[in-house]
């Protein structure tokens, strides 16, 4: 044990890390172990160098042990590149004091709040967790059972989930059900009572019963399931190994759900009587994940509520000072996340604008690049992306100034974020990520563009070799598939192109394949068609992400249903070929732990949250070329949207306070959107691009009577229909 003062002197001597340069670090950081605290971290504010502190302070200053620490996080990457700086900053601390290390960092415990539960239930039941992609593929088998995908009933009841707005497609309905399933969990909904007074949507509720009878009779869980068994554990004071736990550090907590709210009160239980504190780390302005349950107000109403549950008093600390971008990209989202009046009611009260550190460089103003059509945009876009990446020299003048867009470095992180980084849309038009891949694919091969998300998993060519290898072993003949019923038609046309596509691979390669007849030993069948499937992963990174994603699926679907080891070949067909062909698997993040700073990243806006990059593009509009109110819920919402009709639905029947009396479901959707933007536009370190089309820049569509105005959040718009940026002309325009 050191004194305080010996901690600040280490931290500053062998970490490099001056407390007095940010008192509200500081505050935080040295806390009396009993002192609970309500964090408030803005973007860049070193938010997990304060987390790592804390947890370094416990140990040298208050002897607190390892074992007696619980930190979730909101990834399981997150969660490793915590405990992995906690470990290498102990031994380096440890080692200026000259004292041996013996702590053992596996009794730390930090991970998620879904991997710390399967922790705590599986010692008190045996049981297997599978994950929200092989949750997905087992609902939609049950879902096709008896053609239950073409009830008309149904098909209304989702259609009026989605505002009416387009087709219902089976992979539709089956992820609308799924949310339903999880909604009811996370929202701790009275299930009974709910289907009780169901109507022409009942069979939603046969669909996930079946489903959680195929879970229950072979004791498998999914991430809901395992939450509310943990609760109930908790609740029961059957968790022995918290008796001890006296600090609960929580880490995006405005991402939290009421079942979650829930865990950690419970927990929080064990902290208070071990005289310990319960700290949550968040940011109300980076609340991303409503449609999953998170809901904001158990953020910004946190101590609140934990006072009149648990009688626990929190201090608000507010970590402002934003270490990650320039002052120009701060001022610049300090404007935007400012310039909505009704969006400043959802926030925490009190709240300060980001300010730079004395250190912050001035760096280039934000850039806007808008072109006439996707064409020149994406032209235009490739060649500065393509600069930048090979620090070629890209100067501009505008008002007789030069601009140097550059960044004096070679192979610097590059991301390009959209609402949908889908290359190809619904109605099979090329996207500005398409032509992004193909452009800067033609300019240099070496330049490498990840973009998991950009296709449909079932689609791509790693996926019809996998699947294409299993359908050919199983039925070499197509008997069984030709005599398949009850399946959709865009199924089938998977289940074909794979076979083709393996067809003319075996040609090729003169593959022999294991054959079964009526029982299949998928281990056996994945070992025999392992090396053809590693060879063509490792020709690019995303070919790796796929093939771990479905070998995994396929692997966890397997252990879940399988008898004495082995799956018939219906089984085969219906738990895992079909739902993959049906477009029930989505990409998990958390699969995979790809090296984002060397390639150009292209991704969706939420996968974004958590990083950062050198050069931030934001799609603003690359696709909007009018005022169609199909294009409104990515800009200008006219509505509440899925997530505020399915909330509507399911209110009554749970004890969370959706906020219907105080806020509308249209406000909710354009405070929904602003955050998203904002998370969008923080990502940036030293370049922030905004791109879309002139119609975005100029804020209309150009008409032969008239100007048809086309209000967007990110561009500057409030819901009052007020344009605060005309012309975007607080943008370098290039």
């Amino acid at each position: 044990m050191i004194s305080e003062e010996k901690y600040i002197e280490l931290i500053e001597n062998v970490l490099g890390i001056t407390l007095e340069d940010n008192l509200d670090q500081k505050k935080s950081i040295l806390s009396p172990v009993n002192e609970n605290q309500y964090i408030v971290a803005g973007p860049g504010s070193g938010k997990t160098t304060v987390l790592v502190l804390k947890i370094l302070k416990y140990i040298f200053v208050d002897n607190i042990k390892l074992e007696n620490i619980l930190v979730t996080t909101f990834t399981k990457k997150a969660a490793r590149e915590l405990k992995e700086r906690i470990s290498n900053w102990t031994l380096m601390l440890s080692e200026e004091l000259g004292i041996g290390v013996d702590y053992d960092f596996d009794n730390l415990l930090i991970g998620t709040l879904d991997s710390i539960a399967e922790e705590i239930v599986s010692k008190h039941m045996d049981v297997e967790i599978i994950d929200n992609f092989t949750s997905s593929a087992i609902m939609m088998q049950n879902l096709l059972t008896d053609e239950r995908n073409k009830d008309k009933r149904l098909k209304q009841f989702i259609k009026k989930i989605k505002n009416n707005q387009g087709g219902v497609s089976t992979s539709d309905i089956n992820n609308q059900i799924q949310t339903i399933r999880e909604r009811i969990y996370y929202d701790m909904i009275n299930k009974e009572e709910l289907k009780k007074d169901a109507d022409r949507e009942a069979i939603v509720f046969e669909i996930i019963d079946d489903y959680l009878d195929q879970l229950n009779s072979r004791n498998v869980m999914d991430y809901a399931m395992l939450e509310e068994k943990f609760y109930e554990l908790l609740k029961n004071g059957l968790v022995d190994s918290f008796n001890d736990i006296s600090v609960l550090l929580i880490d995006e907590y405005q991402d939290t759900n009421l079942l979650q709210e829930a865990i950690y009160f419970k927990i929080a239980e064990y902290v208070n009587k071990n005289n310990g504190n319960i700290t949550v780390v968040g940011d109300d302005d980076q609340s991303l994940y409503r449609f999953r349950g998170a809901t904001i107000n158990l953020f910004t109403e946190y101590s609140e509520r934990i006072k009149k549950e648990l009688g626990i008093n929190s201090k608000t600390i507010f970590l402002h000072n934003n270490y990650r971008s320039t002052k120009a990209i701060i001022d610049f989202t300090n404007d935007y996340i400012t310039l909505d009046e009704k969006f400043q009611e959802s926030r925490t009260t009190d709240k300060p604008i980001i300010i730079p550190t004395k250190d912050t460089n001035e760096g280039l103003p934000v850039i806007g690049m808008f072109r006439n059509n996707l064409e020149e945009l994406s032209t235009d876009l490739s060649e500065l992306i393509y600069a930048l990446k090979i620090n070629k020299e890209y100067v501009v003048e505008r008002h007789g100034k030069k601009y140097d867009i550059s960044l004096k470095k070679t192979n610097p992180s590059i991301a390009v974020l959209n609402n949908s980084p889908k290359e190809i849309n619904a109605f099979n038009k090329k996207r500005l990520p398409y032509y992004i891949r193909e452009s800067l694919s033609y300019k240099d091969e070496n330049i490498s563009v990840f973009n998991p998300r950009g296709q449909s998993i079932e689609t791509t060519e790693m996926v019809s070799l996998l699947c294409g290898l299993i359908l050919q072993s199983i039925d070499p003949d197509a008997i069984i598939e030709n005599n398949l019923d009850n399946i959709p038609p865009l199924t089938k046309k998977t289940l074909k192109s794979w076979r083709k596509y393996v067809r003319e691979y075996m040609e090729e390669s003169n593959k022999e394949l294991l054959h079964f007849d009526e029982k299949v030993n998928m281990n056996e069948l994945l070992e025999d068609i392992k090396e053809e499937c590693e060879l063509l992963s490792s020709d690019s990174s995303e070919n790796m992400v796929y093939y771990d994603i479905i070998l995994e699926t396929i692997v966890q679907t397997d252990n879940a249903i399988n008898d004495d080891g082995l799956l018939t070949v219906n089984q085969v067909f219906w738990h895992i070929l079909v739902p993959i062909a049906s477009g029930a698997i989505d990409i998990d993040d958390d699969m995979f732990d790809v090296d984002l700073e060397d390639n150009v990243n292209i991704m969706s806006i939420h996968q974004s949250k958590g990083l950062e990059f050198d050069v931030v593009v934001v799609d603003v509009g690359s696709d909007i070329f009018n005022n169609s109110s199909s294009t409104a819920f990515k800009r200008f919402p006219r509505n509440g949207g899925i997530t505020h009709n399915l909330e509507n639905y399911l209110k009554d029947y749970s004890t969370i306070s959706y906020d219907y009396d105080k806020v509308s479901g249209l406000d909710k959707a354009f405070n929904d959107l602003i955050r998203r933007y904002f998370v969008a536009f923080t990502r940036a370190k030293s370049i922030l691009i905004l791109v879309g089309l002139n119609s975005m820049r100029y804020g209309y569509k150009g008409d032969f009577q008239d100007k048809i105005y086309i209000e967007n959040v990110a561009t500057g718009w409030s819901r009052d229909k007020k344009w605060h940026w005309d012309s975007l002309d607080n943008l370098l325009n290039i």
